[in-house]
């Protein structure tokens, strides 16, 4: 029952923070299509950011929650040596990183935004799929691949938005 809760818990706040996550890209898009962000805007940004805070919050409680399950109440103590584990613990470290990066303004904001887009679909996919016959470094080398595509697709839809609202 408690586990049954923890796998609850830990899809909605993956959940929120996938779907807030891709909501902000597309609110950030239109809000800056004019170039400048109005007041109502950056507020409704504000709550999605926090949607996002909420979620990550939730997907890591419950991600501690599961490793002290696995290693001091079920005894799966294998599930804690699984490659698969930690490239997600890494890719889920990855969003905090990048959200304090973004706002102390150290990387650009394309990287930073397919990075947060691409972490947040990672950890659902890492999530769905339980066995992964992948090693640590596969699962990362595929996950800067995919930061790179998410990066030229973003890039080709601000693009291509920028000149439907400009023409």
């Amino acid at each position: 029952m408690v586990y049954t809760l923890l796998i609850i818990g830990h899809i909605i706040g993956t959940v929120l923070g996938a779907g807030a996550a891709t909501f902000a890209e597309i609110l950030h898009m239109r809000a800056m299509r004019d170039g400048v962000m109005d007041p109502e805007e950056s507020a409704t940004l504000s709550l999605v950011y926090r949607v996002i805070r909420i979620g990550l919050f939730i997907a890591i409680l419950t991600g501690f929650a599961f490793l002290i399950d696995f290693r001091f109440i079920t005894g799966h103590e294998e599930r804690l040596y699984s490659e698969k584990l930690w490239a997600k613990m890494t890719i889920v470290l990855l969003i905090p990183v990048n959200a304090l990066l973004l706002q102390a303004r150290r990387i650009p904001f394309w990287l930073g935004s397919a990075l947060s887009l691409t972490a947040w679909y990672a950890a659902i996919v890492l999530g769905v799929f339980r066995a992964i016959p992948y090693s640590y470094l596969e699962i990362m080398s595929a996950f800067i691949v995919a930061v790179l595509v998410m990066s030229a697709i973003l890039e080709a839809i601000r693009r291509a938005y920028h000149k439907m609202t400009t023409a």
